[in-house]
């Protein structure tokens, strides 16, 4: 098994930190888009959606302030509104959460499973806001597995997601714990990154494998099954 994440196996860690979209599940449907599309009309005063923005490894409020930018509304006209453009994206996902399609991702549940009866502790760090990313983990069935999450209600940024859910990990486990973040993006890769974090790359979401590898994970597999199934060394 590879030891490139700091001379440590993958499953070796005392804590991981997964995203949540691309990573541990995909969904079908287009409810979170929808929410976003009715709140930043409603912003705006005139329809707007997300054509141009990179939504891949952003934030939810990320989102919302960079098709805001693009569209031209002027900081000072929706910046005091956060919290309720927050609360209308997230009523709106609740009140759709029945259409949700929610596919968990290969290996993702057998991941889980296999890491929690090592006894790791299992957090999210992730770019959704808290009752969006929630609603998502419970369709899935995956909700019962993490101890501790990281949402993006405060941030835009997801270095600051990841920070936060540093400190919260090592509120629960040790300030000495070794952690491991597991992302789909460059952007997850980077995060890791600037908290001093090892990070495995899967790339079932929209990247390819050459991509996130070019971002220099410690370790990129296709799926996670690659990990737990393998007994190859995985090259980063």
């Amino acid at each position: 098994m590879s030891t490139t994440g700091r001379g440590r196996s993958w499953d070796s860690f005392d804590v991981y930190l997964f995203d949540i979209d691309g990573t541990l599940l995909h969904c079908r449907d287009a409810v979170h888009y929808f929410a976003f599309c009715e709140v930043l009309t409603s912003v705006a005063g005139r329809r707007l959606t997300l054509d141009g923005v990179a939504t891949h490894g952003n934030t939810d409020m990320g989102i919302v302030r960079d098709a805001l930018r693009l569209a031209g509304v002027p900081e000072h006209a929706w910046r005091p509104k956060i919290r309720e453009i927050q609360r209308q994206m997230c009523e709106r996902v609740s009140a759709h959460e029945e259409e949700m399609c929610v596919d968990v991702l290969p290996q993702v549940r057998e991941t889980l499973a296999a890491l929690s009866a090592r006894g790791a502790l299992l957090g999210i760090a992730t770019g959704n806001l808290e009752n969006i990313g929630t609603v998502k983990l419970r369709r899935a069935g995956l909700l019962e597995f993490f101890s501790f999450t990281g949402w993006s209600g405060a941030f835009e940024e997801r270095g600051d997601v990841f920070r936060d859910a540093v400190r919260r990990a090592r509120a629960i486990a040790s300030e000495e714990a070794a952690i491991c973040v597991v992302g789909d993006t460059p952007a997850d890769v980077r995060a890791a990154r600037e908290s001093g974090l090892p990070v495995i790359a899967v790339a079932t979401g929209t990247h390819s494998r050459e991509e996130l590898q070019a971002a220099g994970p410690d370790w990129c597999v296709a799926n996670l099954g690659e990990l737990v199934f393998s007994r190859q060394p995985l090259a980063a």
